[in-house]
């Protein structure tokens, strides 16, 4: 998958899903979070690996923040790079439970294989800020 392809299933993805809370009752809400998070949760064993790793790049304040959104494919290597420019700053994806931190002005860096379905959220321990939401998917 290129970077560009990436960057436009992202984009039609965060449509989707700005019109997908727009147009819904608190009903259909709660029962798409049940669904996604049993999705979450879901562990998929023996995930073929692909070639092209998934790489993304943020800049914290930049290209950042809740209605960001990246895909990966199951079994793909994801890099995900971090700088925040201005702090020292600690990274966590949940899900994945990975960790990473930065000094500020430094490139931190969070690598792993995309063995799970669903959609991860990238969060700042430091500020609470949500970073990023990484959607797996077959």
């Amino acid at each position: 998958m290129t970077k560009r392809s990436i960057f436009t299933r992202s984009i039609i993805a965060t449509c989707l899903l700005i019109g997908a809370v727009g147009c819904s009752s608190s009903d259909t809400t709660a029962e798409v979070g049940e669904d996604m998070a049993a999705v979450e949760d879901e562990t998929i064993d023996g995930a073929a690996t692909t070639d092209e790793p998934v790489e993304i790049s943020v800049i914290i304040g930049q290209t950042s923040g809740s209605a960001v959104a990246y895909q990966a494919t199951l079994g793909s290597k994801v890099q995900i790079k971090l700088l925040n420019p201005d702090a020292d700053d600690e990274f966590h994806l949940h899900g994945y439970d990975l960790t990473a931190t930065a000094v500020a002005g430094q490139e931190a860096m969070i690598e792993f294989t995309a063995d799970q379905l669903g959609s991860f959220d990238l969060e700042s321990h430091t500020t609470g800020d949500w970073i990023l939401t990484l959607v797996v998917e077959e």
